[in-house]
């Protein structure tokens, strides 16, 4: 056989693979967040037959890339993988003029040209809440306590909650779930959206 004859082959068999033994998968045509309501297991199928591959903390936005027989597939902090649509609450984004994110439809105050780091290992904030990942350590006399900030490269709303002794002017910290994730940030200059 000729290598065109063996190609044209090879896609043939699998389109007939697919079609004949996998459900399609309903794919959102708006883009749709949601917020999970429990801690829940991400799994690599859509199935609890499938492994785990890691959990996300109850309150966490995550973007939903498609459905499957009662799951989700989703992603977040830049990792994709299934959980049951039980522990998500979906949310549409608007497809207005305003910046969208996970939150929906923002209405951005100003924005503000910032140096970026990252730092994580729980605790409590300045503000006494707890640091998770949506806190944002700030010089508070730059962006005061409580202010929402919008930050297009995580795709996320962060609040500021915290501070430390190194972020004084136009930098910040910006809390992430493990070392990893914040050796992955490194330190960025960025354009932050502050909110109304």
């Amino acid at each position: 056989m000729s290598k065109k004859t063996l190609k044209a082959v090879s896609i043939v068999s699998a389109l007939v693979i697919t079609m004949g033994f996998a459900k399609p998968v309903k794919v959102d045509a708006a883009s749709v967040n949601g917020t999970t309501t429990a801690n829940v297991n991400i799994r690599t199928g859509s199935s609890t037959k499938y492994k785990s591959i890691g959990k996300i903390k109850k309150g966490t936005q995550v973007k939903i890339l498609s459905s499957k027989n009662g799951w989700y597939k989703v992603q977040y902090n830049k990792k994709t993988g299934w959980s049951s649509s039980k522990y998500i609450k979906k949310s549409k984004t608007s497809t207005s003029n305003k910046t969208s994110s996970s939150s929906g439809s923002l209405n951005v105050k100003k924005t503000l040209k910032v140096k970026a780091y990252a730092y994580t290992g729980g605790g409590y904030t300045a503000t006494g809440t707890k640091a998770r990942y949506g806190t944002l350590a700030v010089d508070p006399k730059v962006i005061p306590y409580g202010t929402k900030v919008y930050i297009k490269e995580l795709n996320k709303v962060f609040v500021a909650e915290d501070c430390g002794g190194g972020i004084k002017g136009n930098k910040i910290d910006i809390y992430m779930n493990s070392k990893a994730d914040c050796r992955k940030w490194g330190v960025k200059t960025i354009t932050l959206q502050i909110l109304k």
